[in-house]
């Protein structure tokens, strides 16, 4: 096992470790029932759901390839795609940040969930109808998270000499699915929380103790696809960026000459 692998066991088992001590030893001393039949195991199986559909690498391939061209269609216009690929590692603390977006989504799908069917014991959702538009809904929305994924994974640049605009097209979806736009959906879930009666500071604690039973699980999914499925579906990526048309260059300033000199003796 690289470096990599043995870093990403490491922060899950320290992830858990915390989770399962606040969980069971914080959580009762404040009065918080946490028994071994509530919601955990229920949480577990949102935040897997989407591992199914990732380890499916024509699934994955699939959405890098829906997200680029929903990027070419609404940006690409008047700008040429280029591959500038690093030899940047799979580093923790990336992964981490790319589990906020997923662990967001859930959160925020059930309470929107439970909002609209007024449940607010959440030991009702272990079953009936409630369970499954959760698991549906949820799991659909953050199985689509590896499309900005890949796109930022294969170093895509969109160069726009006109504008002398160079974008990044990974950037327009971590906006709203990166760590700035999961922050911006809890509060979202906080605000929610406050609509239904709730205060603020059990709004704030009732996020926490989803973050105990849920991130956890989510991390640990966003991990097996960091270093299982991510490898094993980049290099047939790269392939089909070839056969688009998307040219590897070693550095951005040789593909910025290549378009300015011919304007410049083309005035």
């Amino acid at each position: 096992m690289d470096r990599a692998g043995k870093a990403h066991i490491l922060g899950f088992a320290v992830v858990l470790g915390v989770a399962l001590l606040l969980h069971y030893g914080l959580l009762p001393a404040l009065g918080r029932r946490a028994g071994i039949r509530e919601t955990p195991a229920y949480f577990l199986a949102v935040a897997l759901v989407p591992v199914a559909l990732w380890l499916i690498p024509a699934f994955s391939r699939a959405l890098a390839r829906g997200a680029f061209e929903a990027h070419r269609k609404l940006f690409g216009k008047g700008g040429v795609y280029v591959r500038l690929p690093g030899s940047e590692p799979i580093r923790l603390r990336d992964t981490l940040l790319m589990s906020i977006g997923p662990f967001a989504i859930d959160v925020l799908v059930m309470a929107e969930i439970l909002f609209l069917q007024g449940t607010a014991d959440l030991r009702q959702l272990v079953v009936g109808f409630v369970a499954f538009p959760i698991l549906l809904l949820a799991g659909l929305l953050t199985s689509l998270l590896p499309g900005a994924w890949l796109l930022d994974a294969l170093d895509l640049r969109l160069v726009n000499a006109t504008r002398g605009e160079v974008i990044r097209p990974a950037e327009w979806f971590e906006r709203t699915l990166g760590p700035v736009g999961a922050v911006a959906i809890l509060v979202g879930f906080v605000t929610l929380l406050h609509t239904s009666g709730y205060s603020y500071e059990s709004a704030l604690f009732l996020l926490g103790l989803w973050a105990v039973r849920l991130f956890p699980a989510v991390f640990g999914a966003v991990c097996v696809y960091r270093l299982v499925i991510e490898p094993q579906v980049l290099p047939t990526l790269g392939a089909w960026c070839a056969r688009s048309g998307i040219e590897t260059r070693k550095s951005l300033p040789s593909v910025l000459s290549e378009w300015v000199a011919p304007k410049a003796r083309n005035p």
